[in-house]
C-alpha cells in the first residue's frame, strides 16, 4: 500500500526459497551486515563475501530491484528507518510490552510496504465474481481464514473456512471456474494446502495465495499471490503470533471492498447494528 519504507530485509526473507546457495550467502551477509552494505561499494562487498560483482547484481534483480545501485538506495532508507526505531528504544527503558509493540509495528509497516493496492483490488474482483468461496489454512493460518470468512459475511458475501485436509481437497475438487479458493500459508509449503491449491488449479478454480515466501509451491500454482513479511524479520520473532500480518491483509481486503461499492458499507453497518442490538438484548436479560 505504501512505499515510504522499503522493507528491504522483509523482501529478501520472502525470496529465500527461490535463491541459490550463493545468493543465500549474499542475503545472509546483507541481513547481518547492514552498515557494511550502506558504506561500501559493490566491489568491496563482493570481495568481503567472496563472490563476483555480477552475482551481487543478479541477486539484487532477483529480490526485486533494477540493480545494485537501486538496491543500495532502498537498503540505506530501510537501514535509516531501523536506526531511528532503535534510537526510540534507547530513549526509554524498554519493557517486554514496548518491545513487542515495536516489533508488531514494524511488521505492519513492512506489510504495508510489500502489499500493493492493485493486488488487493484483484483479490476483491476475484471474490466479488465468485459463486462459492473456500478459505483454507492450517494451524495459526486457519485463524486468518476464519477472520476473512467472518469479515466477508458481514458485507453479505458467504464463504466457508476449512482446515480439515480431506474436506479442503474435496471442496477444491468440486469447484469450477466460477469459484475461488483463498489459501493462507506462512511457509507456502504446507503439504495439505499445496495439494488443495493444485487440485483447484486442475479444475480452473480462481486461486489466491497469501504467504510469507515468494516462489513457494502455493505461490507458484496460484493465480494471484500476496507476499507478507515473515515474523522472523523482527527481533522478538519467537514471541509473536504467526498470523498477525495475515490479519492485517484481511483488513486491507475489506477496506478495498467497502471503498469499491457503498452497498458493502451499508451491509456492514446493517450487520453491525443487528449484532449490537443482539448484545443489548442479552445484557438486558442478564
Amino acid at each position: 500500500m505504501s512505499s515510504q519504507v522499503p522493507a528491504v530485509i522483509a523482501k529478501i526473507v520472502s525470496q529465500t526459497q527461490k535463491l541459490t546457495y550463493g545468493e543465500n550467502q549474499i542475503a545472509n551477509f546483507v541481513i547481518n551486515n547492514p552498515d557494511f552494505i550502506t558504506r561500501n561499494t559493490i566491489t568491496a562487498i563482493a570481495n568481503e563475501i567472496g563472490v563476483s560483482e555480477t552475482s551481487i547484481n543478479r541477486f539484487c534483480k532477483k529480490v526485486g530491484f533494477k540493480g545494485f545501485n537501486d538496491f543500495k538506495i532502498a537498503f540505506a532508507q530501510d537501514a535509516f528507518y531501523r536506526e531511528m526505531q532503535a534510537k526510540k528504544k534507547e530513549r526509554r527503558e524498554i519493557n517486554p510490552i514496548d518491545a513487542l509493540a515495536l516489533d508488531y509495528n514494524e511488521l505492519i509497516v513492512n506489510t504495508s510496504a510489500l502489499v500493493t493496492e492493485e493486488q488487493l483490488r484483484q483479490v476483491v474482483e476475484m471474490l466479488k465474481g465468485a459463486r462459492r468461496i473456500y478459505i483454507i489454512g492450517m494451524f495459526d493460518s486457519y485463524l486468518a481464514a476464519i477472520a476473512l470468512k467472518n469479515r466477508l459475511s458481514i458485507i453479505g458475501i458467504m464463504a466457508e473456512a476449512v482446515n480439515d485436509s480431506r474436506a479442503m481437497k474435496i471442496a477444491a475438487a468440486q469447484c469450477g471456474k466460477e469459484d475461488a479458493v483463498v489459501a493462507f500459508s506462512r511457509s507456502g509449503s504446507t503439504k495439505e494446502i499445496v495439494e488443495t491449491v493444485a487440485i483447484a488449479q486442475v479444475h480452473q478454480v480462481k486461486t489466491i495465495a497469501i504467504s510469507c515466501y515468494d516462489s513457494s509451491p502455493i505461490t507458484e500454482n496460484a493465480d494471484l499471490s500476496i507476499i507478507v513479511p515473515d515474523k522472523i524479520s523482527v527481533n522478538n520473532s519467537a514471541l509473536l503470533s504467526n498470523h498477525i500480518t495475515f490479519l492485517f491483509v484481511v483488513d486491507l481486503i475489506m477496506s478495498i471492498f467497502i471503498s469499491s461499492d457503498k452497498t458493502y458499507l451499508k451491509k456492514k453497518l446493517d450487520s453491525e447494528a443487528v449484532l449490537a442490538s443482539d448484545q443489548a438484548m442479552t445484557n438486558y436479560y442478564l
